[in-house]
């Protein structure tokens, strides 16, 4: 029986989630991996989503409600057995964000509106790869 891979898409912007979702799903068609997708509108529901699941990748915008993108992933990261990579589909498109967002230990950095292309890239190896995918490099600020 092969393992179900859970995601969590943490996007206040319904449309957003939804081409998300899409994105996964087809990496899943493609790959052959079985995936389940769970969304949260905030940051207090994608946690929520994250200890009910234990996904292997989160999906997340930086600028939620509750909870920020950077702050989930700062709170999986704290957890010893956080097997959880992370992307983060952002608004927030300065150079420093992007540093910032990696330095945390995001795997990606990705600036809406994203490219479809380096996000099936990005979530096809963080789900054949988990949290050792390898991770975009920071410029240097």
């Amino acid at each position: 029986m092969r393992e179900t891979l859970h995601v969590v898409i943490a996007e206040p912007d319904a449309a957003v989630r939804t081409e998300l979702v899409g994105i996964v799903g087809a990496v899943a068609a493609e790959t052959g991996l079985d995936v389940a997708v769970h969304e949260a509108s905030n940051g207090t529901t994608a946690l929520a989503a994250c200890s009910d699941h234990r996904p292997r990748l989160l999906i997340t915008e930086t600028l939620l409600e509750g909870l920020s993108g950077l702050a989930l992933l700062r709170r999986l990261h704290s957890e010893a057995s956080s097997r959880t990579a992370v992307v983060l589909v952002t608004d927030m498109a300065r150079e420093t964000d992007r540093y910032w967002g990696l330095r945390n230990g995001a795997i990606a950095y990705l600036t809406k509106p994203v490219d479809k292309t380096a996000l099936r890239e990005r979530v096809t190896r963080a789900l054949t790869e988990g949290p050792e995918a390898k991770q975009d490099r920071p410029t240097p600020l």
